[in-house]
């Protein structure tokens, strides 16, 4: 049994082997013109680990979006019913969300508009709190749809950030939040920004890891 997937080769004037791994085409070796086919199956097969996870991850991601909707962290399976009167109820591990029509956009739509009030109210208290209690002072908080994107902190101290980001845990939601106040003093990544970050959550490195391995989790699923 081979230890890898099939892989399409694709050549081109470079200097070095590297594997792609896409969702339609599945796995994409690119590699030099002068380079043989035995040391191209040499170079995939040592990345044979690497190469399983992130297919094990791809599917685990394909599955997660098409069923799980988070909220502070927490996996919550959903279903939609038909009501005259839109609702939202939040039960143990479960979201019903029930509206006029059964339609993917309008479903978006709601639930969409659900996280946006959420985030708002939740965003509002933690920033006020960490505000207060360490003198970073903001001008308004803003609740947008960037997906590429936790929060960012414009010229002027506005605070931005996704409605998605309610799905990550408390405590990375305050990393994030720390993060974007921590820029309203220094307005790069310099070293005495990120020792502001620290003096006010050591454990910052954990969160932001969390965000950068578990962070695709969290969007909604498609309908």
């Amino acid at each position: 049994m081979p230890k890898t997937p099939p892989f399409e080769i694709i050549r081109a004037s470079r200097r070095s082997i590297s594997i792609q791994i896409s969702r339609t085409k599945g796995l994409i070796v690119r590699a030099p013109f002068s380079v043989p086919e035995d040391i191209i199956h040499a170079f995939v097969e040592r990345k044979s680990d690497w190469i399983r996870k992130h297919l094990s991850r791809q599917r685990e991601q394909k599955e997660q979006r098409n069923t799980i909707l988070y909220h502070l962290g927490q996996p919550h399976s959903y279903e939609y019913n038909l009501l005259q009167k839109e609702t939202v109820l939040r039960l143990e591990g479960m979201f019903v969300f029930s509206g006029k029509v059964r339609e993917a956009s309008v479903e978006q739509v709601m639930i969409t508009k659900w996280y946006r009030k959420q985030a708002q109210q939740h965003l509002n208290e933690r920033v006020a709190h960490f505000s207060e209690k360490h003198g970073l002072k903001y001008e308004q908080i803003r609740i947008t749809s960037a997906i590429t994107r936790w929060g960012s902190c414009s010229g002027c101290n506005n605070l931005n950030f996704p409605w998605r980001l309610l799905m990550a845990p408390e405590k990375v939601i305050d990393y994030v939040i720390v993060h974007e106040l921590a820029h309203t003093v220094h307005k790069n990544h310099s070293s005495r920004f990120w020792t502001l970050v620290e003096s006010i959550m050591p454990d910052w490195k954990t969160h932001r890891t969390h965000l950068q391995e578990e962070g695709w989790k969290y969007t909604l699923p498609k309908f």
